[in-house]
């Protein structure tokens, strides 16, 4: 790896993390990649950051999500646990709105309550079980995306497939407004 290419790869970590790198951080990079080489430099410059100030600590910024789904929930009386961070790690690895699958829990089955069988989404109601929530989340969240029955549709007609009912979609996406 060449120089260049090593602080091309330190600038993408740096724009992933949120963090900027002043100009003094840039030189500093600059000296340290051309004097060691590109092995030698990034070492150099994993250790020195042990010496910045601790105003510049690499953290990533927290998602904005687990708050909107947190207020969201409470704001129904969700029990608890709520299972944002399944809801979100679903959402992210199957391309899907983060609010869907809250949503729908919302409108079939009022997240849950009352629902002895893990299926807070009124999937195949009285034929579907779960043997947790987590899986619950993981499944349906896969059949919403790669189910050949909803893959490809917008979410209108994938909230239509779910439920023909008419007024069905904008039931669901007015609950998704109000996670925002």
């Amino acid at each position: 790896m060449t120089s260049y290419s090593a602080a091309a790869v330190l600038r993408a970590a740096a724009r992933m993390l949120q963090v900027r790198i002043t100009g003094s951080m840039a030189a500093a990079l600059r000296r340290g990649m051309r004097t060691l080489g590109a092995a030698a430099g990034l070492t150099f410059c994993a250790n020195s950051t042990a010496n910045l100030p601790a105003v510049l600590v690499l953290k990533p910024a927290p998602d904005p999500r687990f708050g909107r789904l947190d207020r969201f929930f409470r704001h129904y009386s969700c029990p608890l646990p709520r299972h944002i961070a399944d809801y979100l790690r679903a959402a992210d690895g199957y391309g899907l709105d983060y609010r869907l699958l809250p949503a729908l829990a919302i409108r079939e089955t009022h997240c849950g309550l009352g629902e002895t069988q893990n299926n807070h989404w009124g999937y195949h109601p009285g034929r579907q079980t779960f043997p947790s929530i987590e899986a619950g989340i993981d499944y349906v969240a896969r059949q919403l995306a790669e189910n050949p029955t909803y893959k490809g549709k917008w979410l209108h007609d994938k909230l239509f497939t779910y439920n023909p009912r008419h007024s069905y979609p904008e039931e669901v996406k007015r609950i998704m407004r109000q996670i925002e």
